[in-house]
């Protein structure tokens, strides 16, 4: 592969603009932390809105490279998905407009960089038919960038006097093995990113150096950013939900759901905002004692509907409703 040919190269938008993983990680992380700031401080703002679109645009430009890259169906499925977000925070619908959500998604990304034409072509290098890029961790890609990002949203959130229960040096550490792997996995799949695996290794040594350990040589440097994952993987996944799951996780533990709708009257809500949430293996039912929406299951303020997520629990055991007809 040449080495001013990468894997993203081969969509119009990526191929002018030529974005560095390190890059999109920093544009993502920041428009994510700017709406999870906004959100907790003023959740009325009407800046709201422009700062849930820019998380989408970055987010998914950036599970977009990686998915480009990696060939990983699940941040391919994640990319689209927030693409299709997109569409709809723009007001753009499949009988108004002709390319799907990750067209949307490129396009836009390409304008907000001053390129004209994002749309997505296969160039001759681009080999469709290779294989994916093996994942060395047990936590889906897209998991691990909502990872990324909610732990450097809350490194930064956690240092003001607002949230003094949040562990800013453990938020921290996690941050950095989180970016460190995604830089690693970039840089694996795409092994002319020289950049990518310096960036990786620095990841890697600046872990090191947190946790007060010797110094090793880059390669020992980033198999430490897996080491330290994996460690974290184990905690989480002692009791792993089955590929069969009764929540369509496919035993990730994690559900794409929709989690935020706009209002538009007369009780219409169109979609605006979905990510992963954790599987309660099975149908989610919601507790009618929940204190923060009453038992309704959703939260509205400022024109948006929320996915209200602290009173669910698994509905296993669903009650018969008293007038279903009773055999003898």
């Amino acid at each position: 592969m040449p080495a001013s040919y990468l894997p993203e190269h081969a969509v119009k938008a990526y191929q002018d603009e030529r974005p560095s993983v390190t890059r999109l990680i920093l544009e993502a992380r920041w428009a994510h932390y700017r709406l999870t700031d906004t959100l907790e401080h003023d959740p009325d703002s009407n800046t709201t809105p422009a700062l849930r679109r820019l998380k989408l645009l970055h987010a998914g430009a950036l599970i977009d490279v990686l998915a480009l890259r990696t060939r990983d169906p699940d941040l391919y499925e994640a990319a689209r998905d927030h693409g299709t977000a997109l569409r709809e925070v723009d007001g753009l619908s499949l009988d108004d407009h002709p390319h799907d959500g990750l067209d949307h998604l490129r396009s836009e990304y390409a304008r907000f960089h001053h390129h004209t034409d994002g749309d997505a072509y296969s160039a001759p290098h681009d080999a469709v038919d290779s294989l994916p890029t093996m994942r060395p961790f047990r936590q889906t890609g897209p998991r691990l960038v909502r990872h990324m990002l909610d732990t450097y949203a809350w490194t930064q959130l956690g240092r003001t006097s607002r949230f003094p229960a949040v562990d800013v040096a453990s938020e921290q550490r996690r941050h950095r093995i989180t970016r460190g792997l995604l830089l690693d996995w970039a840089a694996t799949a795409a092994p002319a990113d020289n950049a990518a695996a310096a960036a990786a290794a620095t990841a890697g040594h600046a872990l090191r150096a947190f946790d007060r350990k010797a110094a090793l040589d880059d390669l020992h440097a980033r198999a430490y950013l897996l080491d330290t994952l994996r460690d974290f993987d184990d905690q989480e996944e002692d009791d792993p939900h089955p590929h069969d799951c009764a929540g369509r996780c496919d035993g990730t533990g994690e559900v794409l759901t929709v989690l935020t709708w706009e209002h538009h009257g007369d009780d219409n809500y169109t979609a605006v905002h979905q990510e992963p949430i954790l599987c309660v293996g099975g149908p989610a039912a919601h507790t009618l004692e929940c204190s923060t929406c009453g038992g309704r299951g959703f939260t509205y303020a400022a024109g948006y509907r929320e996915l209200c997520l602290d009173g669910r629990i698994a509905d296993s055991n669903p009650v018969v409703p008293p007038s279903a007809p009773q055999e003898a």
